[in-house]
């Protein structure tokens, strides 16, 4: 046991470095391309050294689930809107951080046909965070601080891209789908709740 716990945690390092590695490139890589490679290396390094955790976490969701993860992205993109306009209101550089947020997002292929891009990324950062991550903390912490810790481990991208406010956004996100993978006990509502906020607020009714 501890011979796998040692390999899952190597894989969930260097998933974490990968994705880290992308988002500190942004200046002089294509965020597309970056982050996709990043979730292609996740991919490998979750196959060589956590298969086991990886298979556990493809189980068949069940429906209530899924609209439970609807339901969640949906009130998450409702907040999202309401709350950035009053965010700015009281600290307008958080306008500059957003507009550099979507000009990353508009470079080649542009969010709507870099979708298939999308997809993969975010259903490689649930298997590495709210799946890997918390089944591996969970052995030693218990789920709802192997959540906290998952939380705190999916900021360091952020903290690569040098953005105080995804810093703060990446961490909210964090604990919500961590508590959305803990309660429901599968992936699928926390990333159905991931995706339809990227699509919402990223691609279907940008903030700016």
């Amino acid at each position: 046991m501890e011979r796998v716990a040692r390999a899952e945690a190597v894989a969930l390092a260097a998933c974490v470095a990968a994705f880290c590695v992308a988002m500190g490139l942004r200046e002089v890589l294509n965020i597309w391309i970056g982050t996709s490679a990043a979730a292609l290396t996740s991919a490998l390094a979750l196959w060589l050294g956590a298969r086991p955790a990886l298979r556990s976490n493809f189980r068949a969701p069940a429906a209530t689930n899924l609209i439970v993860g609807l339901a969640v992205g949906v009130l998450m993109s409702l907040a999202t809107w309401w709350l950035y306009p009053i965010s700015v209101s009281v600290f307008p550089p958080i306008q500059t951080e957003v507009e550099t947020l979507y000009a990353l997002l508009r470079q080649a292929p542009g969010p709507v046909r870099a979708f298939p891009l999308l997809l993969l990324v975010v259903a490689a950062e649930e298997l590495v965070w709210r799946g890997v991550a918390i089944d591996l903390f969970s052995r030693s912490l218990g789920p709802w601080r192997a959540m906290l810790v998952s939380a705190l481990l999916y900021v360091l991208p952020q903290v690569a891209l040098r953005s105080p406010l995804l810093i703060i956004v990446a961490l909210c996100c964090g604990l919500l789908w961590g508590a959305l993978r803990v309660r429901t006990k599968g992936l699928a509502a926390p990333f159905i709740a991931h995706l339809v906020w990227d699509i919402l607020v990223f691609v279907w009714h940008p903030v700016a």
